[in-house]
C-alpha cells in the first residue's frame, strides 16, 4: 500500500511537472501537454530572470519544498536507508526538471535547488523529532 501511494504522489508530481499551464490544472481540472521535441537545455542553467521578490515566486518556490518534503515522507516509509531516499528524492527532482524542458515548461536547476531544500527540511525534522524522542525516554 505504501508503495501505492508513492507512486501515485509520484505521478502527481509529474503531471504537475508536465502540464502547460498548472493554474488552469488547479482550477478547472485540464491538464494540457505541449511537448517540445528540441528544448533548449542552456535555459535550464539560467539563473537570472526571475522575481525572486515576487509574491507568485515564493508561494511556487514554497509548494516545490513542500511536494518534495511529502515525497521523501513516503519514500522513507518504502526505503529505510536515508541516503537512498535522499540520492532518490533529489534525482527525481532534477528528473522532472529536465522533463519541464521537454513540456514547454521552465526547467531549472534552481528549482532542483528549492525541492533539495523540501528533501532536507525533512530529514532535519526528523532528526529534531528523533532527539526529541531520546531526550523524553531518558527522563
Amino acid at each position: 500500500m505504501r508503495m501505492i501511494v508513492l507512486l501515485l504522489f509520484a505521478i502527481l508530481i509529474f503531471l504537475l511537472t508536465c502540464t502547460e499551464n498548472v493554474h488552469e490544472l488547479i482550477l478547472y481540472q485540464q491538464l494540457h501537454f505541449r511537448i517540445k521535441p528540441h528544448p533548449d537545455f542552456h535555459t535550464f542553467l539560467a539563473f537570472t530572470g526571475y522575481s525572486f521578490s515576487s509574491l507568485n515566486y515564493i508561494t511556487q518556490k514554497i509548494g516545490h519544498g513542500i511536494f518534495f518534503f511529502l515525497f521523501a515522507v513516503l519514500l522513507s516509509r518504502v526505503m529505510q536507508n536515508s541516503i537512498n531516499v535522499i540520492i532518490l528524492s533529489i534525482g527525481y527532482a532534477f528528473v522532472t526538471e529536465i522533463a519541464q524542458l521537454y513540456f514547454s515548461r521552465t526547467g531549472c536547476l534552481l528549482d532542483v535547488f528549492y525541492d533539495s531544500i523540501g528533501v532536507l527540511f525533512y530529514f532535519f525534522v526528523r532528526i529534531l523529532l528523533l532527539k526529541k524522542d531520546y531526550y523524553q525516554v531518558e527522563s
